[in-house]
């Protein structure tokens, strides 16, 4: 956290669980977090001077939530109940939930079962003063805005709304810009990086948001000054093949000339 504040950032999300399989982000999960350990994530962020801007589940991964009433599922939702309370503590207002559809699950099973479980999370999350955000990870039951607005309109809470990634879509052919139009102000966060080419061609691969890819940047900022936004947009590039400074820096530098 320190070389993200020296380097030029205003927030830090906080990944838990096993990020993209690449053994990053916290291995702790929130129900099993000491407070030792909790109290070492927030002396962190003071000594850092920054501030935590979101939590990361990505352990719901493995623990899907759309899997109906399996044990995977009853567990996933007892790590979103213990991550809110933890988002709270820890300053963080918002919580990324990837909403994975495992396989043999049809839309109709994953979209009520989602619905289902997260519902007592949601009432939680608004006791706690918290967000849950739902992001496009290419799930087929939340493939694209049409189907997140939905979701977010018939739970129908403050506490819940889409954490988009603007290079998701637009890697499995979908036009990005008229997604975050039609999403609007149920957008709480946007995650940034590029695509080096579209799903199903050889070699595609995440890269950085200054790197030649297949996200048309420039109107992609157009449509988020087109809605009102005034929140954190988060970079995500797990390119291991970087040094991690080097990835940091040249996404911040990137940002700021699209903000500018």
């Amino acid at each position: 956290m320190r070389r993200a504040k020296e380097i030029g950032y205003d927030g830090y999300e906080l990944d838990i669980g096993n990020f993209g399989g690449s053994g990053l982000g916290l291995q702790i999960l929130p129900d099993r977090m000491q407070p030792d350990e909790r109290d070492g994530l927030k002396k962190s962020a003071l000594d850092a001077g920054l501030p935590f801007c979101s939590l990361c589940l990505g352990a719901l991964w493995h623990y899907p939530i759309a899997a109906g009433d399996t044990p995977h599922a009853k567990r996933g939702v007892e790590i979103i109940l213990a991550a809110v309370p933890l988002a709270r503590d820890l300053g963080a207002d918002c919580i990324l939930l990837p909403l994975d559809q495992p396989r043999g699950i049809t839309d109709g099973e994953a979209w009520r079962a989602t619905i289902r479980n997260l519902e007592p999370c949601v009432r939680l999350a608004e006791e706690e003063g918290v967000t849950l955000a739902l992001e496009n990870v290419c799930s087929s039951f939340l493939v694209g805005a049409t189907e997140l607005a939905r979701m977010v309109d018939e739970i129908a809470s403050p506490s819940c709304r889409v954490y988009y990634d603007v290079a998701n879509n637009t890697w499995i052919g979908r036009d990005p810009v008229a997604e975050i139009l039609e999403l609007g102000t149920r957008i709480v966060r946007f995650h940034f990086k590029n695509r080096s080419s579209p799903r199903g061609t050889p070699g595609t691969d995440t890269v950085s948001v200054g790197d030649a890819g297949i996200v048309p940047f420039e109107e992609v900022m157009t449509a988020i000054r087109s809605i009102g936004f005034d929140g954190y947009f988060v970079v995500e590039v797990p390119t291991l093949d970087k040094d991690a400074d080097s990835i940091a820096r040249e996404n911040l530098e990137a940002l700021r000339t699209l903000i500018a």
